[in-house]
């Protein structure tokens, strides 16, 4: 019995030793992935782009990108990523989902549009995302879960489709760190008091979704990307108590002629199959 239970503390030594020593090794290089980002981010989101494309066809709506786009420049009038730097695609999709792809890339669902009760919420969820962008959350978790020399292998074409496109599913579906998270959410609620969007939007956004349950259905994918979101909502209202500002309309047109304009466009080819699993 003795020597069994000494085999047993061995293995779980061993086990703790190796997992203690994996823990300290730094995989990813801070300076290899800043050099490579300088090179290869661009092409980076010019693929993922294209992935990500195909879970539905980009809305050809010109008034509702012309409304989207005026709600995400409010947004940015006093960050430091100026509007015109994000790269805002509208894709016809039912999820409820946002998310920021490499090289400044933001793609909306119309599922999100539809969702969101206001302009608002919807400027909430835009600076979110552009507070991921600003601290370079997308690259850090490409690298960390994907992998340096993946990257690599993606951007030079050594990759096939179906990497690409589970890494596109890395961004869209899977969650940013809790610190990470908190950044955003910090970036979003100054960004918005700045301009004159009321923070409360956002923690709205967010209670309103985790309160449906185990009834919520598998569209709402933004808020299974960011977990804890009644906690988030909390901390936010708190933030919001911190700072001053008035509260100014972001779009002047009733909210539900803006969702309208999220329906099928005409020349879309509906029994086109998305290759994107």
């Amino acid at each position: 019995m003795g020597k069994l239970v000494l085999q047993f503390a061995l293995i779980v030594g061993s086990f703790f030793g190796v997992w203690f020593a994996l823990s300290q090794i730094n995989y990813v290089d801070a300076d290899d992935m800043q050099e490579f980002a300088k090179v290869n981010e661009k092409r980076l989101g010019t693929l993922i782009l294209k992935a990500i494309r195909s879970t539905g066809k980009e809305s050809k709506s010109k008034e509702l990108k012309a409304y989207v786009d005026s709600i995400g420049s409010r947004v940015c009038e006093k960050t430091a990523i100026p509007y015109d730097s994000v790269k805002v695609h509208i894709i016809r999709n039912s999820e409820v989902n946002a998310f920021a792809l490499p090289d400044h890339h933001m793609v909306i669902y119309t599922g999100l549009i539809e969702d969101a009760t206001n302009p608002e919420e919807v400027a909430g969820v835009m600076a979110h995302e552009i507070g991921h962008m600003e601290k370079n959350h997308v690259m850090k978790k490409l690298a960390k879960e994907v992998g340096l020399s993946m990257l690599f292998a993606i951007v030079g074409g050594d990759a096939g489709g179906e990497i690409i496109k589970q890494t596109a599913h890395t961004l869209s579906s899977s969650a940013f760190d809790r610190t990470q998270e908190q950044e955003a959410d910090d970036y979003a609620v100054d960004a918005m008091a700045k301009t004159n969007i009321d923070p409360e939007n956002l923690a709205n956004f967010l209670f309103r979704l985790s309160q449906r349950g185990d009834d919520m259905p598998d569209e709402l994918v933004w808020l299974s990307t960011h977990p804890d979101s009644k906690d988030r909502a909390t901390e936010i209202l708190k933030k919001k108590k911190e700072l001053k500002f008035d509260t100014i309309p972001v779009l002047k047109t009733p909210w539900k002629e803006v969702q309208k304009l999220t329906g099928g466009d005409p020349d879309d080819n509906e029994d086109e199959e998305s290759d994107f699993n």
